[in-house]
């Protein structure tokens, strides 16, 4: 498994709401973008506007099959004086906790 983390720095921490439904549009949507996505996890700290999407993947090679409209998506969700930083990982532990 792999994942793509996006770090989206310098938003307003009264409009993370908004953000977040903007962040929402850098997921895959379209057939074809998806194949290979098993999940995303968006993180938001509202002290400072910080929002953190991770996507997971089944492999570095679906990873990376959309890479180029994940680009494109995410400057278009990169909000005015925002940055966007991508980094890409393999998962080496994954855990759910059973209720």
């Amino acid at each position: 498994m792999h994942a793509r983390m996006t770090r989206y720095e310098g938003g307003s921490p009264e409009t993370v709401d908004e953000e977040l439904k903007t962040k929402k549009k850098v997921l895959p949507t379209e057939p074809g973008q998806t194949e290979g996505m098993t999940g995303a996890i968006f993180l938001a700290d509202r002290s400072n506007g910080t929002i953190t999407v991770i996507s997971l993947w089944e492999s570095e090679e679906a990873m990376n099959a959309g890479e180029e409209i994940a680009k494109q998506l995410r400057q278009e969700a990169t909000g005015e004086g925002e940055t966007a930083s991508v980094e890409h990982y393999e998962v080496a532990l994954f855990g759910v906790q059973q209720a």
